[in-house]
């Protein structure tokens, strides 16, 4: 099978954006499961090129979702975030050779923290960064800003035929799904609920705050990255899973001091808590079942356009069916925290 650098046509994209001539050959950087991200080096500078997953840009609304992201990402730069978003050329974020769509991004030397790695000085900077995003005003993106507010749609999958699906294909996760079945519709309708109590609380944010995308360079400054997912959130929501990520919850063990530090800073930069905490704690199941969703019908071969992303779609169904089991049996935990800072 051809490899995708050899597929894509790099110096058709250099050509045709005026980045120069290539001095090596591409780089794949692996770490994400959507996308293919490559090192880039002409004679002119070093890029980070995002080669978007073919199967996501044939949904309806993508090409809009992403440009408007990195709209997001330009204003919470201008803001004083630290943002990093996509190159503008020819007058736009998106670029496409060949009938594939790219983002371009200068490169940046700086790395993630390592997986499972707890730094509450980390901790205090995300947490505060994360408030100074949901305080900026987006208003000035006018209509695009109120149409990412759309009114809340429940979630409704059907958990049982993608289980009868994949005892039928003999796919491994099928007998774990369907172990779960009552768990995960009782957890959809929780996060329906909750998800409903929540709708008219949002704020445009980055909604992937995750450790993965942020970048810290020699100073252990915060470069904030992958924006693609920008939009419209329950800040109080966004403040749960970004303590979560960042005090260890996908290694699965929360540290305690972590978590309260990432909840007490982001209120020491004015960031507003107020909203029931059992209906932002059970919204968190919903993002964790839009990503068992897909990783099904990418395993499935629905949302694949190879074998390589139908293993890929494979390996996350049961690490992702076990992530909301941990998640279900914490709750009462974090309800205890969070009841114990009195917030």
């Amino acid at each position: 099978m051809e490899t995708l650098h050899q597929q894509f046509d790099f110096n058709k994209l250099c050509a045709a954006y005026d980045l120069g001539q290539l001095t090596t050959q591409p780089e794949q950087i692996f770490g994400g499961f959507l996308h293919k991200m490559y090192r880039l080096t002409t004679d002119r500078a070093e890029y980070a090129v995002k080669v978007l997953n073919s199967q996501i840009m044939k949904r309806s609304t993508a090409m809009e979702n992403y440009i408007f992201a990195e709209k997001v990402a330009t204003l919470a730069r201008e803001q004083g975030i630290n943002a990093l978003p996509a190159i503008v050329a020819k007058g736009n974020f998106m670029h496409e050779v060949e009938g594939q769509y790219v983002l371009l991004f200068p490169w940046v030397d700086g790395k993630p923290l390592s997986s499972g790695t707890i730094d509450i000085d980390a901790c205090e900077k995300i947490s505060g960064i994360l408030a100074g995003i949901h305080r900026i005003d987006f208003s000035q993106l006018t209509d695009e800003a109120d149409s990412a507010k759309e009114d809340y749609v429940p979630s409704t999958v059907d958990w049982q035929s993608y289980a009868l699906e994949g005892e039928q294909a003999h796919l491994e996760w099928s007998s774990m799904l369907t172990e779960y079945l009552n768990k995960l519709q009782q957890w959809e309708q929780q996060a329906n609920a909750a998800g409903a109590a929540l709708m008219n609380n949002k704020v445009i944010s980055h909604r992937d705050l995750d450790p993965k995308n942020v970048l810290w360079d020699n100073n252990h400054l915060p470069v904030i990255i992958d924006w693609e997912a920008a939009g419209a959130v329950n800040p109080m929501q966004e403040l749960i899973e970004v303590a979560l990520y960042w005090s260890g919850s996908e290694q699965g063990n929360v540290n305690k001091d972590a978590f309260r530090t990432m909840i007490s800073t982001y209120r020491k930069h004015g960031g507003k808590i107020g909203d029931n905490w059992h209906d932002v704690l059970n919204c968190g199941f919903q993002g964790k079942l839009d990503w068992l969703s897909y990783s099904i019908k990418r395993s499935l071969g629905v949302e694949s356009t190879d074998a390589a992303e139908q293993e890929l779609g494979m390996s996350q169904v049961i690490p992702t069916i076990q992530a909301m089991a941990d998640y279900a049996d914490f709750i009462p935990v974090c309800i205890e925290w969070l009841e114990e800072m009195e917030v």
